[in-house]
């Protein structure tokens, strides 16, 4: 069973805020699910409430260390040592070393989402492109096709005036318009 970190701060009697950022000092003992948060087993559980009783009694949060957290090492490529000269951490344990590779696969880990994000952001532009383009195709297509029933309609025959009889008394002549057909 897991807990969310509102269950887990309230089971804890601290707040989100400081379960979160006690937490963050240990990204790779509490990682985030693929939605960005934080689930917490029963184990997990236990070194919260170690980290509560450290920070309590007034150890600093850096200082604290989790009970029973074993970090699997590398694999260390036949005919080498784990120890020897470029191999070893800073400052020559194989914590050191082991601390390193950790921040090298987050750092990894950070530039892959940071690529995907770029990604995504490259295509939006594109799919934006492409909208704008049959929006663009669409108003085209409509015009043609208004143009083309325009020219379907049958056109309107233009009638004479009808001739005056003989007795009837010719109206007097308004002067000609010009009338211009476009079809």
């Amino acid at each position: 069973m897991s807990l969310g970190t509102r269950e887990a701060a309230e089971r804890l009697g601290v707040s989100q805020t400081t379960l979160k950022r006690w937490v963050s000092h240990f990204p790779d003992a509490f990682p985030k699910d693929r939605l960005g948060h934080y689930m917490f087993t029963e184990k997990e559980m236990e070194w919260l409430e170690k980290i509560k009783e450290d920070v309590r009694s007034g150890l600093p949060i850096e200082s604290v260390k989790l009970p029973g957290r074993h970090v699997e090492p590398a694999p260390v490529p036949p005919g080498e040592s784990l120890w020897s000269g470029e191999n070893r951490g800073s400052d020559g344990s194989p914590e050191s070393l082991l601390l390193r590779l950790q921040q090298l696969e987050r750092k990894v880990d950070q530039k892959a989402d940071e690529v995907v994000t770029a990604q995504i952001y490259q295509h939006r532009l594109e799919l934006e492109e492409l909208r704008q383009m049959i929006r663009q195709v669409a108003a085209a297509v409509e015009s043609m096709r208004q143009t083309a029933a325009g020219l379907d309609a049958e056109p309107v025959p233009r009638q004479a005036p009808p001739a005056p009889r003989a007795h009837e008394k010719r109206p007097a002549r308004a002067p000609k318009r010009r009338v211009f057909w476009l079809f």
